[in-house]
């Protein structure tokens, strides 16, 4: 796995995995993202300090994104999307890890947190297996994990 700073170039690929029906299923919004709105965000997530937004790829291919938001203090938020293609291929794990491994050498991120809809499964065992743990009281259908880095 290699993770890489997504460009305005990634803008298709982000787009289409954002608005598959799995990945809007488990997003805090379920609505169809427009080219324009899109296009719009990722200007600004690119252009933002607090936030760090990487393609991972596998044998060069892309596989996933992960992205890191600065929330109060030195606490950052993160969120993972696989491919489609790529779901059932026991990469995500390897995915967030390679996340993880850029926003701590890059940023110096140190605690890292991941609000899980309550109805993803896959997405709870994920993170519960990299290491997060319960952090506070589920939010509007959301649990709060947190975990610390090394």
């Amino acid at each position: 796995m290699r993770a890489r700073e997504a460009t305005e170039a990634d803008a298709g690929l982000l787009l289409g995995w954002r608005n598959d029906p799995r990945t809007r299923q488990a997003s805090r919004s379920a609505a169809v993202v427009a080219l324009d709105e899109h296009l719009a965000w990722l200007h600004g997530v690119l252009a933002d300090p607090d936030r760090l937004l990487l393609v991972v790829e596998h044998e060069d291919v892309p596989v996933g994104t992960v992205r890191f938001d600065r929330e109060d203090g030195d606490a950052w938020e993160v969120s993972i999307t696989l491919a489609p293609a790529s779901r059932g291929r026991g990469l995500s794990g390897a995915v967030l890890a390679e996340g993880e491994r850029v926003a701590r050498e890059r940023l110096g991120v140190r605690v890292v947190l991941a609000a899980v809809h309550q109805d993803n499964a896959a997405s709870a065992a994920l993170f519960e297996r990299a290491g997060y743990a319960e952090a506070a009281p589920a939010v509007g259908g959301f649990r709060q994990l947190r975990k610390t880095l090394g």
